[in-house]
């Protein structure tokens, strides 16, 4: 897969789907995830409805760049923004995912004249008491990573049934896709701190959302317990004009069962999008 080389320093692993002709979707996945989040066949299917599909590691994740100092969002959505550059991308639909719908909010707030859309996923505004994980699901959140690659696809598939979707699960195919995970790169606990440190630093990020203009989709799963969808909720409250979507059944997770209903849903809201641009 391509890199380049952010004018900070950070390098940017990236790969994209489609034609560049075509407007461009950039999809920027969550917490101590890899582009990996973002299988080829649900690329693929963007990019069959017309869209120049760009997926891309965030810093301190899979085949980019490991950061040595803190940082905060406002950072990696700027990562984002000098990736769309890079690419000669004057404006993009932007969706993000759980930590990834965090980055792209502080994008949208922050660099509107880049945005045409965006679609926030399974994410929060950062205020307290909303979208906050609990229990089991925080106690996973939290645990330190096994240095063991194997180990390590072994303890994401134990968290990924804490928050997995009601229907769409499957054990076996989970396992196959951590394994890749682990194979592809296993970053250190540390570079997982420095990302949820990330998103501490930033706190309530209610004040920068309302100065968002952008018309903008909020997708939320019934079954996640990780970012509960109160998460999900308040966003599309405190986001002006925002649109709120529940998919029953879907939890803290991308199974191709989902795919249909989630990529549909980013469809329609794009198209609405270029029609008002």
């Amino acid at each position: 897969m391509p890199k380049t080389l952010l004018s900070t320093g950070v390098e940017i692993c990236y790969e994209t789907f489609g034609s560049s002709a075509n407007p461009t979707l950039l999809l920027i996945h969550g917490l101590g995830s890899q582009l990996l989040l973002w299988e080829e066949g649900f690329c693929s299917k963007l990019a069959e409805e017309g869209l120049h599909v760009i997926r891309y590691d965030q810093r301190d994740s899979g085949l980019s760049s490991e950061m040595q100092e803190e940082y905060e969002l406002l950072d990696m959505a700027s990562d984002a923004a000098e990736l769309l550059e890079y690419l000669t991308v004057e404006k993009a639909h932007i969706v993000g995912m759980s930590l990834g719908g965090m980055v792209a909010q502080i994008f949208a707030a922050e660099f509107p004249k880049k945005i045409i859309s965006l679609t926030s996923m399974a994410s929060n505004t950062g205020k307290a008491g909303f979208g906050i994980p609990q229990g089991k699901a925080l106690d996973a959140l939290l645990a330190p990573a096994p240095i063991d690659p194997k180990e390590q696809a072994l303890k994401d598939l134990s968290d990924r049934r804490i928050w997995a979707s009601t229907d769409w699960h499957d054990d076996e195919y989970c396992l196959k896709i951590f394994e890749r995970y682990a194979e592809r790169t296993n970053k250190p606990n540390e570079a997982k701190d420095r990302q949820m440190k990330a998103m501490n630093l930033s706190g309530n990020r209610e004040e920068a959302l309302m100065k968002i203009r952008a018309p903008t989709l909020v997708l939320h799963g019934s079954a996640d317990t990780l970012v509960d969808p109160s998460g999900g909720q308040r966003t599309a409250e405190v986001i002006p004009k925002a649109e709120f979507v529940m998919i029953e059944g879907w939890g803290h997770d991308l199974p191709p069962g989902s795919w249909p209903k989630i990529t549909n849903e980013i469809i329609k809201h794009v198209k609405n999008a270029e029609k008002i641009s």
